[in-house]
Order: C-alpha cells, then structure tokens, then sequence
C-alpha cells in the first residue's frame, strides 16, 4: 500500500495536478496583485509557455519515429501468420474504440454547454519580448519515412539496422523521460496561470464530467471486447477479466503498460482458458501494439478542448482520417505517461487544427496534455485489461492454425 502511494505521488499525473494548481493560484495571483510587475509578470509566463511548447514540439517527430519503426523491423522472423494476427486485432480493437469514442463524445460534449470561445475577460499583451521558434520536420513525412524505412529493413533484412533502430528508440524514451516529462508540469503550470490570468479557469471544471465520459467510455470497450472475444473463442471471457483487478488498479497507479505487464502476466496466469505460453507471447506484444483506452481519451478530449475553445466541433471527416492515423500511431506508441497524446499533438495540428492560428494550437496543446496526462493511469488500465481479451483470442487463432 505504501509503495503504491510514493509511486502515484511520484507519478507525472500527481506532479501535473500540483503544477495545475500552482499555476492557476500563480495567475489569480498576477491578475490581483499584478500592478506595475504586471506586464513583466505576464511577458514571463508567456515566454516560458512559449519556449517550453517549442521544445516539446520539436521533439515530436523524433518520437514518432522512434516508436514506429522499430516496431515495424520486429514484425520479420518466423512466425509471421501470428504476428499478423496480433497486430489485426489490435489495430482493429484501436479503431473500433476510436470510433466508439468519436460517436459518444459528439454526443454528449455538446450537451455540456462547455463552449466560450473569446470569453476572456483579461486581454494578453499583443506581442511577447522574446520568440524562440525551433524548425522541426513535418509530423506526416515522419510517418511515412518511419513506416517505409521499416519495411525496408524487414524486405531486405538488414539486421544491423533493426538493431540500430532499437537502440535508438531506447535513445529517444530515455531524452523523453529525462528531458520531456520534467519540462511538461512547467509548461502545462504556465499555460493554467495564463488560463486563470484571463478569467477563464471556472470552464474548465467542465473537463471533470469528460473525464467521467472517458472512463465510462472505456469500462465499455473492455466488456465489448470481452465479448467479442468469447464469441470467437467460443470460451466465456469472465474466466480471464475476473483475475485482472489488480493489473487495473496497478495501471493506474503506474500509468505505463510495461510497468503492469509482470502483474497482468500474474493475473492471466491464473486463467484456466488461456494457455501460459500464448500468455507470454501475447501480453508483451500487445503492451505496445494495443492502446485502446488511449485512444478513447485522445478522440474525446480533441472533441472535448476543440469545442471548448472554438464553440463547435470538429469535421467529422477530420476526426475520422485522425482516429485512422492516431491508431497507427497507437502501435508502439512510447510507454511513457501521455506518450499517444505527444506523438499525436502535431497531427492534429495539421487535420484538426489547419485553419487555427498559431496561439490556438499552443493554447490547445496545453489543455489537452494536461487533460489528458492526469486521467491517463485510467486510458492504461484500459489497454492492460482489454490486453487478456486479445490474448483469448489469440490462444483460440493457435489452436485453429494446429
């Protein structure tokens, strides 16, 4: 019990909570007392915002394709038919959540009157003091040098470069863990104090009832997965969801599915449908092919802060071809807290937001990585537990194959 309380106190979420609320009582604070330090005051919050969001920006493309193609050369060898599968049903179990997610949230979003477009009753100053701007490639020539690099390395099986490419990938979450996650409270605290500067902090307690869509949301996914799973197994699926409670509650306090895998590989041990060797095979595989619950919570909160801030939601159009990319994306997404979301910001920069200025899109960052980093133990929890229904099915697409 003690050592889940120092590991969810240390937890990016609970620093991002503290970061949050420093932030916020920083720019009450400022809008109260500001007087003469009032524009130096707002000029600082404005530029360590800006050159924060820059930084982490810039580090996107190198995150995309340090996950993605990767894990792509390891996709060769042997058992290619059941690769095959696994990485079916995970991208298909990803898109049918995304899409479950679009529908609810176009749904219920707008029934919580959350928009306020220009609302602010404090205006920011015009122009910040100092602008630092960091080239970056773009998120979508990312993609596809990632993907295509990948397949090149399986045709030719260049093993040197796999190898290269795992170890770079191991390169790219070490600079995420050391050089992303501690900036991130300083951006996201900046980014609130400029929120609450301007009057508009009470809209977001609106965000509480759409983090309760998300879990809602995602307690759903995992018992249509279930049930899908006992339909093509022909095996009933509370055999293997009954034994999964403590890799869930794990989860949350972990927020990483590498973390939970050593307790979910405990609780699907204990199935008497599952057999150990599929379990070992599987649940290391789809810890980083299969990010349901994230994936839920990304579509909701583009729903979610695009309505928020603008007064109307997205394209639908737009939202589909995202779901399409994010789940892509989705496999071998960094296991890092909020990492689907870092790897996805910029596209939704070019699909969601193409027509919004340049202060929307950071604006709009910022929200979304604080959303969805402090509900993201639950999005894990998710993904580990709807991991044993793919798992199920996989014990059954082995047993057909023999």
């Amino acid at each position: 019990m003690a050592l889940a309380l120092k590991t969810l106190i240390e937890s990016t979420a609970a620093k991002l909570v503290v970061s949050i609320i420093i932030g916020a009582v920083l720019g009450l604070c400022v809008q109260t007392f500001g007087g003469t330090l009032l524009d130096a005051s707002l000029q600082t919050l404005m530029i360590v915002k800006h050159i924060t969001s820059q930084i982490i920006l810039f580090m996107v493309p190198l995150i995309i394709f340090g996950c993605v193609a990767p894990s792509i050369t390891r996709f060769s060898g042997n058992v290619g038919s059941l690769l095959g599968f696994t990485l079916l049903i995970a991208y298909l179990s990803s898109v049918g959540a995304a899409l479950f997610s679009i529908g609810a949230s176009r749904t219920v979003v707008p029934m919580l009157d959350m928009a306020y477009g220009d609302s602010a009753v404090y205006q920011l100053p015009e122009k910040m003091l100092l602008t630092l701007n960091f080239p970056t490639i773009d998120t979508m020539s990312t993609l596809l040098l990632a993907i295509l690099i990948g397949l090149g390395v399986v045709w030719t099986r260049f093993q040197s470069l796999a190898t290269f490419l795992d170890k770079f990938q191991t390169m790219v979450l070490t600079i995420v863990r050391k050089v992303l996650l501690p900036i991130l409270p300083i951006f996201v605290g900046s980014n609130f104090a400029l929120i609450a500067y301007k009057g508009q902090l009470g809209q977001m307690k609106a965000f509480f009832y759409v983090i309760i869509l998300i879990v809602v949301c995602q307690l759903l996914w995992i018992a249509i997965m279930y049930i899908i799973a006992s339909i093509y197994s022909r095996r009933n699926g509370w055999e293997v969801i009954k034994y999964y409670p403590k890799a869930y509650f794990t989860a949350l306090g972990t927020m990483s599915s590498a973390a939970t895998l050593p307790f979910a590989l405990e609780c699907i041990a204990e199935s008497p449908i599952v057999k150990k060797d599929t379990a070992d095979f599987a649940l290391p595989l789809f810890s980083n092919l299969h990010l349901c619950g994230s994936v839920i919570a990304e579509m909701a909160l583009v729903t979610a802060v695009y309505y928020i801030l603008f007064g109307v939601l997205p394209e639908l159009s737009s939202m589909l071809l995202f779901a399409i990319l994010a789940c892509v994306i989705a496999i071998g997404s960094p296991g890092v807290p909020g990492g689907l979301n870092m790897s996805c910001i910029t596209i939704v920069g070019s699909i969601i937001l193409a027509d919004q200025s340049p202060e929307a899109m950071v604006e709009f960052f910022g929200i979304m990585t604080a959303i969805y980093t402090v509900q993201d133990g639950f999005g894990t929890a998710c993904n580990v537990t709807t991991d044993g229904a793919l798992a199920l099915m996989t014990d059954k697409y082995l047993a057909d194959k023999k």
